[in-house]
């Protein structure tokens, strides 16, 4: 797990800055994109308030319904997820500055934004997944998500290094030709976590898919929408945020896409609670504590 996460943050912050120098550009241009204001304080506090009592009252709710908090039964988990979350989306934060899919206020040091930003971008993986485990606890929705068709999937080394070639080239490609592939470097994140599963032979978000159960993926992709629009219109009813994006369907798509990567970075810190990890299961076996002496 530590392998593949460092993988996945050295390509973050590496690859888009190969771009860049092989596009001739220079690292100052991309500063020039950021807006100054006075607002962006109040609003982000505003909308990580808002995130905050938006997770307990669907955990809430949850527990009305199925007598289960997630919560409280996954508490280790879900602070795991909140760690990890503000990490992915500071590296998102990041791909940003190569693409300037959006543009908020930045009248503040970088320390200051730090501790500004941080809480909110921590909620936002937990708020997905605990809107997805809300619209899973509807049987009647995931009867009607489930489908007797099926499919192959490719054999899975070499679906691994097409999504891995993919991706590098999205943050490659992206951050040197950001008006035309902007939107190949945002889905590269997802592929290079699903590749780097299928290359540790680890299950992906998409397995049962093959199946025809897509009770998963779409309940997590209207999660990610969901949570999305609530974080964007609380921001923007409090402080200037500028979307630029071709179309709201774009953004919506984008919401998707985020959603989708939450979950699959939670099948990957979800590991260290599963039973046995992989390297546990090649350790040599331990010799029985006390000899035994046959008799002839």
């Amino acid at each position: 797990m530590k392998t593949r996460l460092g993988i996945f943050i050295s390509a973050l912050l590496l690859l888009p800055l190969a771009g860049l120098w092989l596009s001739g550009a220079e690292w100052g241009e991309l500063m020039a994109v950021t807006v100054s204001g006075d607002d962006g304080l109040a609003a982000t506090l505003r909308t990580s308030l808002m995130l905050l009592f938006y997770v307990l009252l669907i955990n809430h709710t949850i527990k009305r319904m199925t007598g289960n908090s997630p919560l409280d039964d996954q508490r280790s988990f879900f602070i795991g997820m909140s760690i990890a979350s503000a990490l992915t989306c500071w590296l998102l934060s990041y791909l940003n500055i190569f693409v300037a899919s959006w543009t908020v206020p930045q009248d503040y040091a970088w320390f200051v934004q730090l501790l500004l930003y941080t809480p909110l971008f921590a909620l936002l993986a937990p708020a997905v997944l605990i809107t997805r485990a809300l619209l899973g606890s509807f049987p009647g929705l995931l009867k009607a998500l489930t489908c007797r068709l099926t499919f192959l999937a490719p054999n899975a080394e070499t679906l691994a290094r097409m999504l891995l070639a993919i991706a590098l080239l999205g943050l490659t490609a992206g951050a040197a030709w950001p008006a035309a592939l902007f939107w190949l470097m945002w889905i590269a994140p997802l592929l290079l976590l699903v590749s780097m599963q299928l290359l540790w032979q680890e299950n992906t978000i998409f397995n049962r898919i093959k199946s025809g159960d897509w009770g998963r993926v779409v309940c997590t992709a209207l999660a990610g929408i969901a949570v999305g629009n609530l974080s964007i219109i609380s921001y923007q009813s409090n402080a200037s945020l500028s979307i630029n994006l071709p179309n709201m369907t774009t953004a919506q798509a984008g919401f998707v896409v985020f959603g989708l990567l939450c979950l699959q970075l939670s099948d990957v810190l979800a590991e260290n609670w599963r039973g046995k990890t992989r390297s546990t299961l090649f350790k040599e076996k331990k010799k029985f504590p006390i000899p035994v002496v046959v008799k002839k």
